[in-house]
Parts: C-alpha cells; sequence; structure tokens
C-alpha cells in the first residue's frame, strides 16, 4: 500500500489539476457570482519514492479528472448559454432619435387627410373633379415629402424615390381603379400611414424578441403593425362608409372590422419580410389586393 508520501506524490500540482480549478471558478463566477477556489498543494520536503504501482494508478486519476473536467466545462456552456441569449428575449425601452420620430410624423401625416373625408359630404362615386384633386394632392404631397426626405433618411440609405412612389402610387390607384368604392383607398391610406409607421416606431422604442424569419425585425414591431393599423383602419374605413352621399348603405363597425382585419395582418406579414423591394411597395400592394378581395367578399 502506498505511504502518506507517496499520495503525495500523485497530487502534484499539474496542468490538469489548473485546468479543473479555472473551469470551477469560471463557472461558478458566471453563475452564481460566487468565488470558488481548488487548491491541492504537495506536502513540501517530504521524501517521494518512485513506484510503477502509484505511477500507474496516477495516470488513471488524470485520465478520470480530464473526463470530469471536460463534462463540466459541457455543462458550464450549456447553462450560461441562456443568459447570454437572455438580451435577446426581453424588451428594452429606448426613446428614438429625433430624426427617426420626425420620419415617423412625415409617414403618418398623410394618413389624417382620410378623418377628412367623414366631415365634408362627397359624390359616390367621385366625380371627375375631386379625382382630379385627388391626384393633385397625392402629387403634391409626394413631391413634398421626396424634397424633404434628405433630412429624414437614413446613413446609407437612397433618394427614397421608391418609398415615396410606392406610397402615393398605391393609395392613387386604388383611388382611380374604384371610384364608387373611396373607402377601399381610404383604408390603403391608413394601412401605410398608420399600421407601417407605428411598426419601425414600436419596433424602435420597444425592443425585444426579434422575428424568427426576420432577425432585423421584433414581434413589438409586428404587432404594434397590426393592433394600431386594425384599429385606425376600421375606423377610416367604417367612416368612409357613412359618407351621406355613398351609393351603398353604411356597415356596422363589426362588419368592418372583418373586412379590414385580415388585410392588415397580411400587409404586416409583407412588411416583415426579408426581401430588398422597398416595404411600402410591399405594404401598399398588399394592402390594395387585400383590401379589394375583402371588401367584396364581405359586402356584396
Amino acid at each position: 500500500m502506498p505511504t502518506v508520501q507517496e499520495y503525495g506524490a500523485l497530487i502534484k500540482p499539474s496542468t490538469h489539476f489548473a485546468s479543473l480549478d479555472a473551469t470551477i471558478h469560471a463557472g461558478a463566477s458566471a453563475l452564481w457570482g460566487l468565488t470558488m477556489s481548488v487548491e491541492i498543494r504537495n506536502p513540501q520536503g517530504l521524501p517521494v519514492r518512485k513506484n510503477r504501482a502509484v505511477e500507474s494508478s496516477s495516470e488513471a486519476t488524470l485520465e478520470a479528472i480530464d473526463t470530469a473536467t471536460a463534462s463540466l466545462q459541457s455543462v458550464i456552456t450549456e447553462s450560461a448559454a441562456p443568459i447570454a441569449n437572455q438580451s435577446n428575449s426581453t424588451f428594452t425601452f429606448k426613446i428614438p432619435p429625433y430624426r427617426e420620430l420626425k420620419r415617423r410624423l412625415w409617414h403618418m401625416a398623410p394618413g389624417l387627410l382620410a378623418f377628412g373625408l367623414h366631415i365634408e359630404s362627397h359624390a359616390d362615386p367621385i366625380t371627375p373633379t375631386l379625382r382630379w384633386i385627388v391626384v393633385v394632392a397625392c402629387a403634391v404631397i409626394a413631391l413634398r415629402i421626396f424634397h424633404g426626405f434628405r433630412h429624414i433618411q437614413r446613413q446609407g440609405e437612397g433618394t427614397g424615390a421608391s418609398a415615396v412612389a410606392g406610397y402615393a402610387l398605391s393609395v392613387l390607384l386604388t383611388v382611380l381603379l374604384f371610384p364608387g368604392h373611396l373607402e377601399i383607398g381610404v383604408a390603403v391610406l391608413a394601412i401605410l400611414a398608420f399600421g407601417d409607421g407605428s411598426a419601425t416606431l414600436c419596433g424602435l422604442t420597444f425592443r425585444g424578441p426579434r422575428l424568427p424569419w426576420n432577425r432585423s425585425k421584433s414581434w413589438s414591431g409586428l404587432m404594434s403593425f397590426v393592433v394600431v393599423g386594425t384599429f385606425m383602419t376600421t375606423w377610416v374605413y367604417w367612416g368612409e362608409t357613412h359618407n351621406p352621399e355613398a351609393a351603398d348603405p353604411p356597415i356596422s363597425l363589426g362588419l368592418a372590422l372583418a373586412i379590414v382585419a385580415p388585410a392588415v395582418l397580411l400587409a404586416g406579414v409583407a412588411e416583415s419580410l426579408r426581401v430588398r423591394l422597398n416595404d411600402n411597395v410591399r405594404v401598399g400592394f398588399v394592402a390594395a389586393v387585400a383590401m379589394s378581395v375583402m371588401h367584396f367578399s364581405l359586402r356584396f
């Protein structure tokens, strides 16, 4: 049987124990904020005699320690992974920069024009004069936004021609294609203005979990698009059906919600996709198609 001195020789400080000590120290500090120290010393001044049986036992012991160290490192890595990713699964609040707030204001402002139609009675279908007024108004607003785009554009962004054109043409073409159903056109305007506008604003303000199909977009942005877009678009669409000169009878708020909600949801998903096409073009096109289909499917 080995003597006490021989056992002292077995546990002489080595790289194996240093690795184990460092692993335990790092794991404990990272997970529990504790500090653990494993220190094994060789008795000093004791004579050590070489023994083959002892050396064989030492090798087996060190192999077992290597295996235990590897297992401990694996456990620490797996345990620390959720902590490292915790910041991606929690919501944080941050006020967007002034330039981005101004950009959102420009994006949402045209949507307020739809509420003016609730006050002013107009013929249905709209007269050629009103059509020209709509065309001119869209052109003036588009040119004004395009002219001021350089003051609100993001770093590395282009001229904004596609964004402005996608916004204006989506609304304008819907109005011209369905002059007897102006509620479709104003609904597309509301989806672009309030749905798309609130998605970016909320996504920048309440940063949180990212969408699995597009890591640059967040669930908070998509939820804001759907909730705010549905509320505002339903209000605009429902109010337009109550125009005193409307050719069709007014509808209930519940029917308006049933028509609008699917279109807003589809437009929100289109906005969240990772594609090169500008989101105003994507949202405007999907909103126009979806609103037209839902309008004629549920009302007639």
